[in-house]
This record gives C-alpha cells, sequence and structure tokens, in this order.
C-alpha cells in the first residue's frame, strides 16, 4: 500500500483546529437524456476545512469531476443539481451554491475569486486566440479593481510564483506555443491569480508527461502551504492522493463509499473497493516480481446500475441476498472513517 507523507500528518489539528470552507450534503447531480437519467453524483456527502486538501478518487465514470462542477455550477449541458447543499463559508456568511442561479452574478463573482480550477486539459480551457495574459488579465480586473498596468503587473507576478521561464516574455506568449508543462503552469496561474480560497484540481498531472509531473505536484503543494489556501484534488492516481492530501473521499457509480484521514485509509481500507484499488498500484521499490491484483469485472454502464450496492457484482466479499438487495447505509468505523458496506452494518 502507499506510505503516508508528511501532509497526512497534519490531518488531526486540521480537523480540531480549522473552521470548515466547504460543506456539501446530499448533492445528487443527474443527466436527463433520451436514453434515461444517469446518476453522476447520487448523494454524496463531504466537507473541506480551511488549509486542509481533500483528494477524491475512483475509475473513471464513477463523478469526480461532475463534483467539482456541480461546486463551481457549470454542469454540462442535460445536467442539473436535483437535491443537496453545497454550502460555501466564506467573509461571514454562508452561501447555498446549489440553489444560486448558475448564469447569476453571485455565482460568477465566486467563480475564480473565491474557488478557482486547474482543468484536466489545458489546450480545452485556454483560448488559442488571445495571449496566456490576455487571458489573466482578464480574470483579475473581473474580479478585483485595478487598471489594465496594474494587472498585467500581477499577471506576472503570479506567472513568476508558479515557476514560469522568463515570465515578462511568456505573458504575451499563445497557449499552443507553450509545451505541456508550461501550460499547466499557465493554468495554475490563472486560477491563482485572485488568490482563491479553495483551488480544484480536475487531474493535474494527466496531460503532462512522467518528467512534469513531480515538478507540478510540488508547486501545487508549495502554493497552497504558501498561499494558505484549501485544496481539491480529483485524480484516478492514488499516489497523487498520498503525496498531496490530508484525507480521501473513494468514489464508486457516483456514491462516496469511503472516506477517513489519508494516512488511516492506506493504512486500513474498509471498503472491498478501497482495498482492491489500492492492491491494484505497484509499491515503490519492490521490484517486477509483486503481485499486481486487477479489480474483477469492469464498471457497470451509466443506465444499467446494480440494485443494491452497486459494487456487488465486482466484490470478493459478496453476501447474496443482502448486497444485492439494499443500498449500504454509511457506517463511521472510526475517527473520521466512514464507509458504505454491508460487512460493518
Amino acid at each position: 500500500m502507499l506510505p503516508a507523507t508528511e501532509a497526512n500528518q497534519s490531518q488531526g489539528r486540521l480537523m480540531s483546529e480549522n473552521p470548515v470552507l466547504l460543506d456539501v450534503n446530499n448533492l445528487s447531480t443527474y443527466f436527463f437524456s433520451r436514453e434515461g437519467v444517469l446518476k453522476a453524483v447520487d448523494g454524496v456527502s463531504f466537507e473541506i476545512r480551511r488549509g486542509e486538501a481533500l483528494g477524491i478518487a475512483g475509475e473513471s465514470g464513477c463523478g469526480k469531476s461532475v463534483t467539482a462542477q456541480s461546486i463551481l455550477r457549470i454542469v454540462p449541458e442535460h445536467g442539473r443539481i436535483v437535491d443537496g447543499e453545497i454550502l460555501l463559508h466564506e467573509d461571514g456568511k454562508t452561501t447555498d451554491l446549489a440553489r444560486l442561479d448558475w448564469k447569476g452574478a453571485e455565482i460568477r463573482e465566486i467563480r475564480g475569486k473565491q474557488i478557482a480550477m486547474v482543468f484536466q486539459e489545458p489546450m480545452s480551457a485556454f483560448s488559442m486566440v488571445y495571449t496566456i495574459g490576455n487571458q489573466i488579465v482578464e480574470v483579475i480586473r473581473l474580479h478585483q479593481e485595478v487598471d489594465a498596468a496594474e494587472a498585467r503587473a500581477r499577471a506576472i507576478e503570479i506567472l513568476r510564483r508558479v515557476g514560469m521561464p522568463k515570465p515578462e516574455v511568456t505573458i504575451d506568449a499563445y497557449p499552443f506555443a507553450l509545451s505541456g508543462g508550461m501550460r499547466q503552469r499557465a493554468m495554475i496561474a490563472m486560477a491563482l491569480a485572485c488568490h482563491p480560497s479553495l483551488l480544484i484540481a480536475d487531474e493535474p498531472t494527466t496531460a503532462v508527461d512522467v518528467t512534469i509531473q513531480a515538478q507540478v505536484l510540488e508547486l501545487i503543494k508549495d502554493l497552497q502551504r504558501e498561499m494558505g489556501m484549501s485544496l481539491m484534488v480529483i485524480t484516478h492516481d492514488l499516489a497523487v492522493i498520498s503525496e498531496l492530501c490530508d484525507r480521501v473521499m473513494i468514489m464508486y457509480l457516483g456514491k462516496d463509499v469511503e472516506s477517513a484521514p489519508a494516512k488511516e485509509l492506506f493504512r486500513n481500507p474498509k471498503h472491498p473497493y478501497t482495498v482492491g484499488l489500492l492492491k491494484s498500484v505497484p509499491e515503490l521499490g519492490e521490484g517486477s516480481s509483486q503481485e499486481i491484483e486487477a479489480i474483477a469485472g469492469s464498471v457497470p454502464g451509466p443506465y444499467d446500475r446494480p440494485q443494491g450496492c452497486h459494487f456487488h457484482p465486482r466484490c470478493p466479499d459478496f453476501i447474496p441476498g443482502v448486497c444485492d438487495v439494499t443500498y449500504p447505509p454509511q457506517m463511521e468505523v472510526g475517527p473520521g472513517h466512514r464507509v458504505r458496506c454491508h460487512l460493518y452494518v
């Protein structure tokens, strides 16, 4: 299993001292089409404290990215939040983001200023017809009362802070003229331009090669510590979680099946799906002789979810007449450690 990092060791202090920034309760986001209803996120609950890093992990199609899109109210066409709360505690007030008009002035003020996002693919997030400087300056001027010259100076400074080579020159480059690593740094710079309280990073290392991945992770970790912001990391890579996060939530087919402090989850996973994910990750230093176990079967189709626990057709601990009949309630199995599994009911 993956080793815990220094970031994990701060979990107890964060849980006891830092106030909650974002409180998500029973969030359900569905997509409606002729084929039926796709329950992308189905009753998910979690919280993120100030200065804390939460990792959300699971296979493709489990609802990780839609959870982030729901928070920012940028759910794609035909999708909508049908239930739940997304409570942002900021500036001395509580705002339910789920109740805001997704095109309204209030959510536009929150996007970028209080909650920002680093998208999975920078090429799709940047406009190719404007320089990266123009796009970062636009974000700064949208949320801060500064003139063009001051906004440009701030853009150069944030590019410098994310390690962009020659920021005074690079600021006038177009996205297509930059390498993958430089585009990722530019996207991080744009996300941090207004010093958000929460940064959402959706698969932050997917679009860069392995030589750049470690640099990007170290950059995000350093900037989080330096700016004191909260972090929500969405990934299928548990190694990224172990590097960056204090707490982990595992998702499967739109459900939060297990959540715990990162150190606890890697040492003592409870849900059979979490156990399977960890066993499928090669351990550093074990060599080529180690056995890597794949999870049996495949993720069911989005419109063909099994009755009962969605994982039961792939589960090695399947209990006939129980797991295939009812979905398990969430149980507390340790301090801050919750799991949805009939083994613990």
